[in-house]
């Protein structure tokens, strides 16, 4: 019996001691913690969302050598990251450089609120940083002035509140700001509060001609990334403690209004990030799923519960605070700092999957890339720098990193030279796309044989040359100048008197046809039969000069094109133009004729001719 009068008695004490805690008005946390919510389905872990295990390859950088690397900018091929501290670093090679400070100097981790803690950051064009610090506010940095200027304050106050976690903002093109409010009770030190409480997050507009701030959505459960759509015709806001994102609309018909992006995401979400393209990177802080959900979501639907908890840490923290106060100690100042914030919480999360999620310009889930493995935890950022993916957190001591290509993509911005010309030899040649430098050569003689009074030189110049390029080209440079005077006709069996006549016969072209447009397009076209430009110049003026032609030389080539090129494109050449312009041309163009011939030998200067041509 006494046991249990004893247990009855210990039972009717603890129901009293809780019902007062969750009655008595005024006790710390000063917040609100009245309302229940129900979040939407957790979406399951299959389809795009299934664990592939892609991330298990992530290579751990710079372990031990930084501190909650948050979030990443680049600007100039240069990476950059926000880190505990105040500390905004350069990450060069493996060398990681302080190039600012959002705080004060300060001696130890849990004086957070001197030293400040950077965590959103973005680059406009100008190379101006600016800088999200939940205690020091929005700040701007110019490093070729080295000035830091604060944009908006913690003590400004927004629609009747003042702002105490600056999180994550956006720049617009025309300098505005949309950036992140993500709780308006209490600092960042104070995070599991802000969770237990009802939810007061923001995303707030800056205007930077009026240097208004104008709040465009409210009452998020603790507001984080944010950023703009490519056409910046919407911004997205992540909700962490809802896992999911909300759009704004900034133009077209729904403009001013909002919606849900994405919900349900099986964990919960922290920065956003481009894909390089038009969707995004949403990477999962926290996992969650139908068998493991979180605590503080699960206590999301009793208020009571909630408040009594967060009023056991409050009174915890302000005894602690009283006695700081009358005896301050390294040991108190540290547990005031502890109860509270995020990392308290931290090894409650047993669930060691980690996901990113890659979303669509319309919020469908394409694919997620995750890990089982443990050594990869709290990932908060996604950042696509040159040809790897760069992982933060707001707890880790390193920084990971992936290649894309283990992730099967393509580098996001591809540049690829010269596709017209590819193009246009394909409507000549079909055979030109397997090999465009050896088959540009070819068509060209068929386009250039047309005016064999003036152009049947580039032909014969044209024609060497792709062999040149391929296999002989010792053979072409060799017999040149000695048969470029006697045999115009022997030019059809041996490839190096074929060489000779190309000579000869650009020279008579300029005077009978044309005395300076001529010289100036058979000159450069060499060079430009290996980019394909050339033919374009080349292939109007024979058929304005000569109709005929062109039928005459495309019969007999294809079937000599087959063994030897070079000759037999220049078998029909010599009865059509070789006796009259031979005579005529041999006497003057053999200087030029060996300037041709050297260009089109050594590959080298042929390039110089592209360079000509291009100016």
């Amino acid at each position: 019996m006494g046991i249990c009068k004893c247990f009855l008695r210990s039972v009717i004490i603890s129901v009293i001691a809780v019902l007062l805690i969750v009655l008595i008005p005024n006790l710390p946390p000063y917040a609100d913690i009245t309302k229940s919510f129900s979040l939407p389905k957790i979406r399951p872990l299959d389809g795009p969302l299934a664990i592939n295990e892609i991330l298990k390859d992530t290579e751990i950088w710079h372990k031990g050598k930084l501190m909650s690397p948050e979030a990443f900018a680049e600007y100039n091929g240069e990476l950059y990251t926000t880190l505990h501290g105040g500390v905004i670093a350069k990450l060069v090679d493996n060398q990681i450089i302080a190039v600012g400070k959002t705080g004060k100097p300060c001696k130890f981790f849990y004086e957070e609120k001197i030293c400040g803690r950077p965590l959103g950051l973005r680059f406009d064009e100008n190379g101006i940083l600016y800088v999200a610090d939940p205690y020091y506010g929005i700040l701007k940095f110019n490093f070729k002035k080295d000035q830091k200027d604060v944009i908006v304050s913690p003590n400004e106050i927004i629609n009747g509140k003042k702002p105490k976690l600056f999180n994550s903002l956006a720049v617009a093109r025309n300098g505005d700001l949309f950036w992140s409010d993500s709780s308006t009770q209490f600092y960042l030190q104070d995070l599991v509060y802000d969770a237990l409480s009802d939810p007061t997050g923001r995303l707030v507009h800056y205007d930077a001609k009026t240097k208004k701030n104008t709040v465009l959505i409210d009452n998020l459960h603790f507001a984080n990334g944010v950023i703009l759509s490519k056409d910046e015709d919407f911004v997205l806001v992540v909700e962490t403690f809802y896992s999911r994102i909300h759009r704004y609309y900034l133009k077209g018909p729904k403009k001013g209004t909002h919606d849900i992006f994405v919900d349900g995401l099986p964990g919960m979400p922290d920065n956003l990030q481009s894909d390089g393209k038009d969707g995004f990177l949403a990477p999962l802080v926290e996992a969650i799923d139908e068998e493991h959900p979180t605590l503080i979501q699960i206590l999301f639907e009793f208020p009571n519960v909630r408040k009594f908890l967060a009023r056991i840490m409050g009174i915890g923290e302000l005894t602690i605070q009283t006695a700081e106060n009358y005896y301050s100690t390294e040991f108190a100042k540290k547990a005031i700092h502890f109860i509270g914030h995020y990392r308290s919480v931290s090894p409650l999360t047993t669930h060691p999957r980690q996901t990113i999620v890659h979303l669509s310009k319309n919020g469908e889930i394409l694919e997620s890339f995750t890990t089982t493995d443990k050594k990869l935890r709290f990932i908060s950022d996604a950042f696509i720098f040159k040809d790897q993916l760069y992982l933060g957190s707001p707890i880790n001591d390193y920084i990971g990193r992936i290649p894309l290509a283990k992730l099967s993509w393509e580098q996001p911005k591809v540049k690829r030279s010269a596709p017209e010309p590819k193009v246009e030899v394909k409507q000549e040649q079909p055979k030109q796309t397997t090999t465009p430098s050896p088959k540009l050569t070819t068509p060209p003689p068929k386009q250039q044989t047309p005016p064999p009074k003036a152009t049947t030189p580039p032909p014969k110049q044209q024609t060497p040359p792709s062999p040149k390029a391929t296999t002989p080209s010792p053979k072409q440079q060799t017999p040149p100048p000695p048969t470029p005077t006697t045999p115009p006709p022997t030019p059809t069996t041996p490839p190096p008197k074929q060489q000779t006549p190309p000579p000869k016969q650009q020279t008579p072209p300029p005077p009978k046809h044309q005395t300076p447009p001529p010289p100036k397009q058979q000159t450069p076209p060499p060079p430009k039969q290996q980019t394909p430009p050339p033919p374009k110049q080349q292939t109007p003026p024979p058929l304005k000069q000569q109709t005929p032609p062109p039928p005459k030389q495309q019969t007999p080539p294809p079937p000599k094109q087959q063994t030897p090129p070079p000759p037999k494109q220049q078998t029909p050449p010599p009865p059509k133009v070789t006796t009259p312009p031979p005579a005529k041309q041999q006497t003057q163009p053999p200087s030029k004729t060996t300037s041709s011939p050297s260009k089109e030998a050594t590959g080298g200067k042929q390039k110089e001719p592209r360079a000509k041509n291009e100016l």
